[in-house]
């Protein structure tokens, strides 16, 4: 049958040393300074107090040296376990009569074989990895006592996901395109012009165009957004359709000539010049966003666009006979 080991948790003390004993007529406590709760043993109960609360009740003062008894729980179902954590530092060493029952910090997750089918908000997992194997034992909280608040549960990956996309700092396309965009017609103000009848032709440069990624982390969870450029889309700004392009774009060539855009080219044709002032075209990059995480989630959200606008105007080409 198994022996329910009682929590009554109501005071804290500070401590040194990785533990501290002290007699309990035929038991003995030990305190675990991790979690400053003591352990006491007695013939055949092992009950968990606050470290204050031990010494107390027993009528002595914890003692700083080692006892020559060791404090092995007279639980009889207490399992050992072969995937236990490494001993820690504060159980490394220690002579026999030293070793303490402590709890699992963090606790484990709900579900975990050591909860012996008791829920996290029903007590705590003690272990005791002192010279041998690792044992573990559920330890049910008293009746009265502050009920053990469960570890809140892990943030939703997806939820992560959205703010990470969110926190995305992607990079606007640059305004570059043939005829220059650095073409300026002083009759006009030195306003920017392109032709008409003739291929204009538009790009971003290469650093508004990469994957851009952002990690947000919180609870354990990690989370990566990244954004790729999937296309270059402009908007002419004369009231025809959008063209839009697989890739940043290159720049006209004298090769080129008045073709269309072939090789990676992207460009359009105004057929009508701005008498009544310029017009306003508008450059843009769409960005996809794919997010993975260290919990093997992952997917994808909703695509990004940033963009920039200039304005110029469409004149009609002078042909000069001399």
């Amino acid at each position: 049958m198994l022996r329910i080991v009682h929590i009554a948790i109501v005071g804290i003390i500070g401590l040194t040393g990785a533990t501290t004993s002290a007699r309990a007529g035929s038991g003995q406590c030990y305190v675990d300074i991790e979690t400053r709760i003591a352990v006491c043993q007695a013939q055949d109960s092992v009950s968990v107090v606050p470290a204050n609360q031990s010494s107390a009740q027993q009528g002595h003062e914890p003692q700083s040296e080692p006892s020559t008894n060791r404090a092995e729980p007279s639980i009889d179902q207490a399992s050992e376990r072969t995937d236990a954590p490494a001993p820690t530092p504060q159980n490394q060493g220690l002579a026999p009569g030293e070793c303490a029952w402590k709890v699992v910090n963090p606790s484990p997750e709900p579900g975990d074989p050591r909860w012996e089918g008791h829920s996290p908000a029903d007590g705590v997992v003690l272990y005791n990895d002192c010279n041998g194997p690792t044992f573990y034992q559920f330890a049910a909280a008293a009746p009265g006592a502050a009920p053990v608040v469960p570890p809140p549960p892990p943030p939703d990956p997806a939820v992560l996901a959205q703010q990470a996309r969110g926190q995305l700092d992607l990079p606007q396309p640059t305004i570059t395109r043939s005829p220059d965009a650095n073409n300026s017609d002083p009759a006009l103000g030195g306003a920017p012009y392109t032709w008409v009848q003739l291929w204009t032709w538009v790009w971003t440069l290469p650093q508004s165009w990469a994957p851009k990624s952002v990690t947000v982390t919180a609870g354990g969870v990690s989370v990566t957004a990244t954004g790729t450029p999937v296309s270059l889309v402009f908007d002419p700004g004369d009231g025809g359709d959008p063209v839009s392009c697989a890739g940043p774009g290159r720049p006209w060539t004298v090769r080129d000539g008045n073709d269309p855009p072939t090789r990676g080219g992207c460009g359009y044709v105004y057929r009508h010049v701005t008498p009544r002032g310029p017009l306003t075209s508008t450059v843009s990059i769409r960005w996809s966003v794919a997010w993975t995480s260290n919990t093997g989630a992952g997917g994808t959200l909703p695509e990004l666009v940033t963009q920039a606008s200039s304005s110029f105007y469409v004149q009609q080409i002078q042909v000069v006979i001399r």
